[in-house]
């Protein structure tokens, strides 16, 4: 107990650093006022835009669940989604996905080994329908006449890409053939982590099976998954028009890949709530673009600023409220061990 203290201690302690730093190393007049230059109309846009997004994961959410043999309305799966991304912009390691677990064993008595290898699952289509997105991005901005300069980097990162995906795919039939290959692997890890993974790979495994023999339901899981990343570098496009008015649709794909890129450290965060990682990644992609040479990573970080706030406010006060409808104090109680598969079995039996 006292070692996850610390750990916590350290992981908050690196997060404030990481936001003085932000704040030493940005002109926070100028990201107001490119804040407020999106306007009444853009601010709206933008909520349409999150709202949708918000469906979206929802729906992709519910189809993991019919794999499972769980079949909910949408309506009683939006809460729990929207208190968990809220929870998640600022607990550690994705604690905010209790509350889609607990809730819908506490409201639908739906078993915790159904939530969580829906989750899991969940998380690893995001990574599928991320690098989708990116791709395609990729090679609209490999034909954009502005990236010849840059069309032999962007080549490398396709092929990467390619790569990525290909070992993926390997991966994923290894775990369906060779499953007890995994397992020796795992045990090559020490204890605390060993257990965690076992946990996860076993929800993994029992997600994948189900959806296998579901293929439409994973192609339109797939395809949600790339419906959201596409969504979300949409947004972060219309904040970047207003904090860069020379931008125009070539941009888009940069901006689009850029966005993907920034997303991974949401699916696998480092500090709560990703702060900082999110968008120094997304600056260090935007520099590449022809509208960004000469500009340092903090300028081009601006725009991702502004979408961590405008989510930040939109998830305070629709995941807030939906957090208290749900009964956070009693929801976030689990958020430790929520990936711990036996000791959810044991409290099913009781």
């Amino acid at each position: 107990m006292i070692e996850i203290r610390k750990s916590s201690i350290i992981l908050y302690g690196a997060t404030l650093l990481v936001l003085l730093i932000i704040v030493v190393f940005i002109n926070p007049t100028n990201l107001i006022n490119s804040f407020f230059q999106i306007g009444f109309w853009g601010a709206v846009l933008l909520s349409l835009l999150y709202a949708f997004d918000l469906i979206v994961r929802t729906y992709r959410w519910k189809l993991l669940l019919i794999a499972q043999g769980v079949h909910l309305p949408l309506s009683s799966l939006i809460m729990p989604v929207c208190s968990a991304l809220a929870i998640n912009l600022f607990t550690i390691a994705r604690a905010g996905e209790t509350v889609r677990i607990v809730s819908l064993k506490r409201n639908n008595d739906v078993k915790y080994s159904d939530s969580i290898s829906s989750i899991v699952i969940e998380q690893v289509l995001s990574i599928i329908g991320l690098l989708i997105v990116v791709t395609a991005s990729l090679f609209l901005i490999n034909f954009s006449s502005q990236a010849e300069e840059s069309s032999k980097l962007i080549n490398q990162l396709i092929l990467l890409l390619f790569v990525v995906s290909g070992g993926g795919l390997l991966l994923i039939i290894i775990i369906l053939v060779k499953p007890n290959f995994v397992y020796r692997i795992l045990d090559f890890f020490p204890e605390f982590l060993r257990d965690k993974l076992t946990s996860a790979f076993e929800a993994f495994t029992r997600g994948l099976t189900d959806l296998r023999t579901q293929p439409s339901l994973l192609i339109q899981a797939i395809i949600t998954s790339s419906a959201i990343w596409a969504i979300e570098g949409v947004m972060l496009y219309i904040i970047a028009l207003s904090v860069f008015p020379t931008f125009n649709l070539i941009d888009l794909p940069w901006v689009i890949a850029a966005s993907c890129v920034g997303n991974i450290t949401f699916i696998i965060p480092i500090l709560p709530g990703a702060m900082g990682e999110y968008e120094v990644v997304i600056g260090l992609v935007l520099i590449n673009s022809p509208h960004f040479v000469g500009i340092n990573v903090t300028d081009a970080a601006a725009p991702a600023f502004i979408d961590r706030i405008v989510k930040s406010l939109f998830l305070g006060i629709v995941g807030g409220y939906a957090t208290l409808q749900l009964g956070g104090t009693e929801l976030l109680k689990y958020r430790k061990k929520y990936t711990e598969l036996e000791r959810y079995k044991e409290i099913e039996q009781t």
